[in-house]
């Protein structure tokens, strides 16, 4: 059975993937920002180790790759805001950009034999303010944070540890993907948030909660479900299996047959779909205004009652964000039989369930 060390499990991809592997028999050395609790695992059939792992620390990071052997390393852990990233680059580099190298060359020394997977986004490759934009494996690299450029940069790295140093290290590329365990400062968790208020707060009560306030309502973006990165994350890192049984053409495990794949649902829904869809589903119907050239006096409404539900905030609004970003996921469906969840409610309804009202 799989060895397999994965960090970042504070985070939703992480957390999932562990249940994943666990439930899969693996003996899993689970890793976590000191700084925080360690997140409850469901029992599964596997073994568990939970490790507080500091990834900027070289010689913690050795000595468990050292002391594990793992077959299979999965590298979650990151500075994921990108707000966050201005105010301090240098941390963002140093978590999301140096602490890569630092694993890729533990991996190099210590267990060549390991498969080194590397969680990226599509911010590395960028767009024009006010433009759509659809991203492959084969768009070019235009990252426009720091948080963007250090995942550029381990996104290179691993390419050049994969090419001159015959690591079999991969980077899936993920779009926008939720989860119950999205942090409460994302788009989809704010309105799920409010949405489960409103719902507790009952008919007599929704007077009492200020309307939700948003920035661009036409702003679109392709929104999968967690979980299903999750399992993308799995069948990327082991390609060359996958690739064989679905074709019955079996590949040699070597670096030279391992690529990149882009994660996203190929559908996009804009900001405004995004909350008609969680407001639905919280029992809410929305007449909306989303006519005219001021976007400030857009907004809507509770169907039955006509008090005001959503409303833009002009200091939310971002004038140099993209209009739309999507992907095209078609290598990882085609070539590793990935399935991605498409629509909305998948993930709002668990987002809004869980919300502890």
């Amino acid at each position: 059975m799989v060895t397999a060390i994965v960090t970042g499990t504070g985070g939703q991809d992480g957390y999932f993937l562990v249940q994943r592997l666990l439930a899969e028999g693996a003996t899993v050395h689970a890793c976590h920002n000191p700084a925080n609790a360690p997140p409850a695992w469901e029992a599964a059939g596997g073994s568990l180790s939970v490790h507080a792992l500091d990834v900027t620390d070289a010689d913690a990071v050795r000595d468990l790759v050292r002391s594990a052997r793992p077959g299979e390393i999965y590298n979650f852990a990151a500075q994921s805001s990108v707000s966050r990233s201005f105010a301090d680059p240098a941390l963002t580099w140093q978590v999301n950009a140096a602490a890569v190298a630092s694993m890729l060359e533990t991996v190099r020394l210590h267990a060549p034999e390991a498969r080194y997977y590397q969680a990226s986004s599509t911010d590395i490759f960028g767009f024009l303010p006010g433009e759509s934009v659809t991203h492959n494996e084969n768009s070019a690299l235009f990252p426009q944070s720091p948080y963007a450029a250090a995942k550029a940069a381990a996104f290179l790295l691993c390419r050049v540890y994969r090419q001159g140093y015959g690591i079999r290290a991969v980077s899936g590329i993920s779009s926008n993907h939720e989860s119950h365990r999205r942090p409460g400062d994302f788009l989809s968790a704010k309105i799920a948030h409010h949405v489960a208020a409103l719902r507790a707060a009952g008919p007599g009560g929704r007077g009492g909660v200020a309307p939700l306030e948003l920035g661009n309502l036409k702003s679109r973006r392709d929104w999968g479900y967690a979980p299903d990165f999750a399992l993308g994350a799995m069948r990327i890192l082991r390609q060359v299996d996958v690739r064989g049984e679905l074709s019955g053409e079996p590949e040699d495990d070597i670096a030279a047959n391992y690529r990149d794949y882009i994660l996203g649902t190929g559908v996009m829904h804009s900001a405004w779909e995004l909350a008609d869809a969680a407001f639905r589903l919280g029992g809410f119907e929305l007449d909306w205004r989303l006519g005219g050239a001021d976007q400030a006096r857009w907004g809507a409404s509770f169907r039955d009652s006509g008090q005001r539900a959503i409303v833009v905030n002009p200091h939310l609004m971002r004038p140099t964000d993209p209009l739309a970003i999507g992907t095209d996921p078609s290598r990882a469906i085609d070539e590793l039989g990935w399935s991605p969840t498409r629509g909305l409610e998948r993930f709002l309804r668990e987002m809004i369930d869980s919300r502890g009202y």
